[in-house]
């Protein structure tokens, strides 16, 4: 067997290193492109509700993206920080949401629309939920498995 010059070994580590790096960082650019992301900012137990949690979530939607229509168990006031959005509870009318506005939903309801109209910018929604203890923050609804 013949050893490898140590200029070959220094050359052939550093391109393993650079492709591993490639694609590291490439996974984590399509892991920030999600549509959609629900970070957990505060979880709580109810002061006053023993069966009840108080969350707070920060909600993003991508450029373009939409959420499936959902229920929530809880009920969530929202505040959206930043971007714009158009948002519909079933039997409700279409609302164009901007940074600085607030909606509420009540437990149980239908929210049927949350899409982000801008393709350049993302909508940052941070939500205020009571929620049912152990409960999923949101379950699909069916036959509406696709965004909008």
């Amino acid at each position: 067997m013949i050893p490898f010059p140590p200029i070959i070994m220094k050359t052939s580590y550093q391109i393993a290193l650079a492709i591993g790096s490639f694609a590291f960082s490439s996974l984590a650019a399509v892991a920030a492109e999600e549509p959609v992301t629900i970070t957990e900012l505060s979880k709580r137990d109810h002061p006053d509700l023993p069966d009840k949690d108080i969350l707070v979530k920060k909600i993003e939607l991508q450029p373009g993206a939409s959420a499936p229509p959902h229920i929530h168990p809880g009920a969530v006031t929202g505040y959206v920080q930043e971007g714009s959005l158009e948002f519909q509870l079933k039997d409700g009318p279409l609302l164009k949401l901007k940074a600085g506005d607030t909606f509420f939903e009540p437990a149980g309801s239908h929210h049927m629309v949350a899409r982000n109209t801008d393709d350049k910018t993302k909508v940052i929604i941070i939500a205020f939920v009571i929620n049912p203890k152990g409960a999923p923050l949101s379950t699909p609804i069916e036959g509406h498995d696709k965004p909008h």
